[in-house]
């Protein structure tokens, strides 16, 4: 039986050291500790990624300005498309709420498809792509097709009573990128991406005597000493900064966590939408567009929206509140269920979007009129600003501080024993 190199690499989440095979084949190494993926040996190679990419971009034009569905406006067919309803809510005076819905819907998905196919022609041509790659890690999570398709499927059942709906066949190509997308995030591997164009910063050698350093940028864990002209310690790799303090981490995540949930309370209490028909003009707030799709019978709709705009919402503030507290207080609770919770956060944040691509569509479909008018409230704008805080402040947690914590109480404990 052939034995196989194996290599040291630092865990990201728990900075375990961990020995693992040089090379894995349709396999995943996970910490013993935190079970963070370290490896996936199951990643697609870059020429594979890029031919999917390259499809997502022929679909995309038609997936952003063809018709998704139709209503019949009397005896008037009106479309709904993903850059119509952009535009709408753009010339209508809600232009900062446009162009948030914009960035996670049109510019996103067409970047994260030039950055793979950016790295593919940099391959050809032999240029290194280290700035493409940091950007390409950075932008993964705002690309949000797949929220956009449930939204398609809400403002569906919001618009049936008001008109009969149709869909495109141009749906089609809305679906199948979304799909495309989707499979691109789970096959690339970008630390895969970072070993394949830097071939000579090897992995640490299993049986390395010093403890070493791990960037959390290109997750390169290293032995090299690298100190740039100001003093500051730098990935070797990436040239990533790696001496922020972990109280510069915490002051961006308090800053963008206050900010968000101060965006909360107008978000919550303005009306996000208002409906006109036959002269009589409905405001709706979130918990009452809630209400509303209970009455309508639509409880599964209801359930998907409360959970999307109002449950999620609350939680990941409250969540990063209490993470925050008890880095700071060094609370000694279970650390497998803190990380848990920031897992959740990570996960959920980008779901909350859903509310703002529902109007963005009702706005393409449901014209200015003297029977059936749409219109966007106050609260759009408010909520669409909490959600990209909460996000941005989920982001900049680092759960290495909420080990160290866990370390720290450890160490403390077996002290007293002893």
């Amino acid at each position: 039986m052939k034995i196989q190199k194996l290599t040291l690499e630092q865990c990201a989440e728990c900075e375990t050291l961990v020995k693992i095979p040089h090379r894995l084949y349709n396999h995943i190494a996970n910490c013993p500790n935190c079970h963070h993926t370290l490896e996936k040996g199951n990643a697609w190679n870059l020429r594979r990624c890029a031919v999917i990419a390259l499809a997502v971009l022929i679909l995309l034009p038609f997936a952003l300005t063809f018709p998704l569905m139709s209503i019949d406006l009397l005896g008037m067919p009106v479309h709904a498309t993903i850059w119509g309803g952009v535009w709408k809510m753009a010339v209508e005076g809600y232009a900062y709420t446009a162009f948030m819905i914009l960035l996670c819907s049109v510019v996103a998905p067409i970047a994260f498809v030039l950055l793979i196919l950016t790295i593919t022609a940099q391959h050809l041509i032999g240029q290194r792509p280290r700035y493409t790659l940091i950007f390409l890690g950075k932008i993964q999570e705002w690309v949000m097709f797949d929220v956009y398709f449930v939204a398609l499927a809400v403002a569906a059942f919001k618009i049936k009573d008001y008109a009969s709906i149709e869909f495109s066949i141009h749906l089609s190509a809305f679906v199948l990128a979304t799909l495309l997308i989707t499979l691109l995030f789970s096959k690339i591997d970008l630390k895969q991406a970072w070993a394949y164009f830097y071939p000579e910063y090897r992995p640490l050698a299993s049986d390395y005597p010093h403890p070493p350093s791990l960037c959390p940028v290109c997750d390169f864990t290293f032995d090299e000493n690298i100190i740039d002209l100001k003093g500051r310690h730098r990935c070797p790799r990436c040239e990533s900064n790696l001496d922020v303090p972990d109280k510069i981490k915490l002051q961006r995540v308090w800053a963008a966590l206050i900010a968000g949930a101060i965006m909360m309370i107008p978000a919550n209490l303005l009306p996000i939408s208002a409906t006109g028909l036959a002269g009589s003009v409905s405001a709706d707030t979130l918990m009452s567009g809630v209400i509303t799709f209970m009455k309508m019978g639509s409880y599964a709709v209801a359930a998907i929206v409360f959970i999307a705009s109002i449950a999620v919402p609350f939680s990941k503030v409250a969540i990063l509140f209490y993470l925050l507290l008890a880095i700071h207080y060094k609370w000694k609770h279970s650390i497998h269920l803190q990380i848990k919770l920031l897992h959740y956060v990570h996960f959920v944040g980008r779901w909350s979007m859903l509310d703002l691509f529902v109007l963005a569509l009702m706005m393409s479909l449901l014209e200015r009129g003297n029977i059936l008018s749409f219109s966007v409230g106050d609260a759009a704008f408010f909520f669409g600003s909490a959600v990209f805080l909460t996000m941005i402040a989920s982001s900049n947690l680092d759960a290495r501080m909420l080990w160290r914590v866990h370390y720290q109480y450890e160490k403390e404990k077996e002290e007293t024993k002893a």
